[in-house]
C-alpha cells in the first residue's frame, strides 16, 4: 500500500486487488471502479473519480462510504440539504482544500455532526446515494487512491453492500425515462401555458423559477422536499409533451491528469490575465463569482475572513477586489479604510457588492471612491449582474481577449 507506481494508464478489464498510492486507473467500467471501492474500503482514504461530466471524492473506511462530495457543488448541495431540514448557515468556515486526501467538506461536516448529529447521519445519506446514482448513470471512469489512515472521524459509515442495492433498484427506474438520463441535467421551462395547466396557479411560480436552465434535476427536487425519482418522473412526461427541455450534460473543462492535481480546483487559466480578489463572508456567493470569473479569464483569489483580507490583498497583488458590505467581524466600509491606508493599495479599484441596492450605500460607496455593485435577488436578476459585472471588469481590469464566456 505504501509503494507509489508509475502514473501510466490502466487499462484492463480486470478487477485491482489493491490499488497503490497515487495509481491511477483510467477508462474503467462501472464493475471495475465498484470493485475497487469494495477492496478499498478496507482501509481509510479517498478515491477521487472523474467522468466525461464530473469529478468526485469518495471518502472510504470500515468497509463502506463516509462521503460523497462532487466538485463544484459541495457547498449548494450541504447547505441546501441542511436547509430542507431546518437547519440554516449564516456564515460556514472556510477549511482547506488542498488536501488531496481529504473531502472539501470533511472539517465542515464534522463540526455540523458534533451539534446535529441525526440530521446530519440523514443529510449524508441523501448526498451519498444522489452522488451514487449520478455514477451508476455516467460511462467510463478514471480514478486513483489516497490512503488517509491518520484520519480520525466519528463520522457514520454507510455500508457499500446497502448503497450498492438501494442504487441498483433505482437506476433501473432512471433507464427507463425517455427524455431524463441523469440527476444533473438543468431543466428548460418551454411552454409555460401547458405547465401552469398541468401544475396548477398554486405550485406555478415555483417551478417556472426552476425551469430557467439554471437548476439541476436534483435540486428541484430538494426544492419540493420530494424524492428525485419523483421529480425526475414528472419531468420526464413533461419533457415528452415538449413543456419542458431537459438540457444535455455538458463535457467538463479539460486540464491536468488525474493524479497530478487535487481535484476540487478552478479551471487553469493564463498566468498574464488580471487579477480578481473576492472578500465576501458567503462560502456560497464566494464559490459562484469564483466560478464565474476564472469560467472568463480571470485569475481569482478569495477570502471569507476580513479582518485578514488586506493583508492577502498585499501579497495577491489583484487588480480589482470585490467587498461585500455586511460581514460579521469587519464591515466593507472599514475594511475599505483599511487597505487605503497601505500606501500601495490606495489607487486600486474596489467595488462594493451587497444585495442592500439603497442611496445610502450607494453614496458612501462613491465616498470611498468605490465603484458599487448590486447582487441579484433572484435567478431572473442574475443575467443582469452578469451583464454589469463583465462590463464593469471590461473598463477596470480588461482581459487580453475581452470577450464575454
Amino acid at each position: 500500500m505504501t509503494g507509489s507506481l508509475p502514473n501510466s494508464d490502466f487499462v484492463s478489464t480486470n478487477v485491482p486487488n489493491t490499488l497503490a498510492d497515487g495509481q491511477v486507473v483510467r477508462n474503467a467500467t462501472l464493475h471495475i471502479l465498484l470493485a475497487a471501492m469494495r477492496v478499498m474500503s478496507r482501509f481509510t482514504g479517498v478515491i477521487q473519480v472523474e467522468t466525461k461530466h464530473h469529478r468526485w471524492k469518495l471518502l472510504l473506511r470500515g468497509g463502506g462510504l463516509v462521503l460523497a462530495e462532487e466538485e463544484g457543488q459541495v457547498i449548494p448541495t450541504l447547505v441546501r440539504k441542511y436547509n430542507n431540514k431546518g437547519i440554516n448557515f449564516s456564515r460556514i468556515p472556510a477549511w482547506e482544500q488542498r488536501q488531496s486526501n481529504r473531502p472539501y467538506c470533511y472539517p465542515f461536516v464534522s463540526n455540523v455532526y458534533k451539534k446535529y448529529p441525526d440530521i446530519t447521519k440523514e443529510v449524508l445519506k441523501e448526498v451519498i446515494l444522489e452522488n451514487l446514482l449520478a455514477l451508476h448513470l455516467e460511462d467510463k471512469f478514471s480514478f486513483v487512491w489516497y490512503p488517509a489512515s491518520d484520519l480520525q472521524t466519528n463520522l457514520p459509515v454507510l455500508p457499500l453492500s446497502m448503497l450498492e442495492n438501494a442504487i441498483a433498484n433505482e437506476v433501473k427506474q432512471w433507464q427507463k425515462f425517455e427524455c431524463v438520463k441523469h440527476p444533473y441535467q438543468v431543466v428548460q421551462l418551454v411552454d409555460a401555458a401547458n405547465l401552469l395547466a398541468r401544475v396548477g396557479n398554486d405550485n406555478f411560480p415555483l417551478f417556472a423559477k426552476v425551469t430557467t436552465g439554471q437548476d439541476r434535476i436534483s435540486a428541484i427536487a430538494d426544492t419540493f422536499k420530494q424524492p428525485i425519482y419523483r421529480t425526475a418522473l414528472l419531468l420526464d412526461k413533461l419533457a415528452q409533451k415538449d413543456i419542458v427541455s431537459i438540457v444535455e450534460l455538458p463535457d467538463r473543462r479539460a486540464d491536468n491528469a488525474l493524479a497530478d492535481r487535487y481535484l476540487l480546483t478552478t479551471p487553469t487559466v493564463n498566468k498574464n490575465e488580471p487579477k480578481v480578489f473576492i472578500v465576501d463572508d458567503s462560502p456560497v456567493l464566494l464559490q459562484q463569482m469564483q466560478r464565474l470569473l476564472t469560467n472568463w479569464g480571470y485569475q481569482v483569489s478569495s477570502t471569507d475572513d476580513a479582518e485578514a483580507a488586506t493583508e492577502r490583498i498585499l501579497e495577491y497583488k489583484p487588480s480589482i477586489v470585490f467587498i461585500d458590505i455586511n460581514m460579521p467581524s469587519l464591515n466593507g466600509f472599514d475594511l475599505i479604510k483599511q487597505i487605503r491606508r497601505q500606501r500601495e493599495l490606495a489607487s486600486l479599484a474596489l467595488v462594493l457588492v451587497t444585495a442592500e441596492n439603497s442611496m445610502t450605500n450607494n453614496f458612501r460607496a462613491r465616498w470611498a471612491n468605490c465603484r458599487f455593485l448590486a447582487k441579484p435577488r433572484s435567478s431572473s436578476d442574475t443575467p443582469k449582474f452578469r451583464d454589469e459585472l463583465r462590463n464593469l471588469l471590461r473598463e477596470t481590469a480588461p482581459l487580453s481577449t475581452d470577450t464575454l464566456v
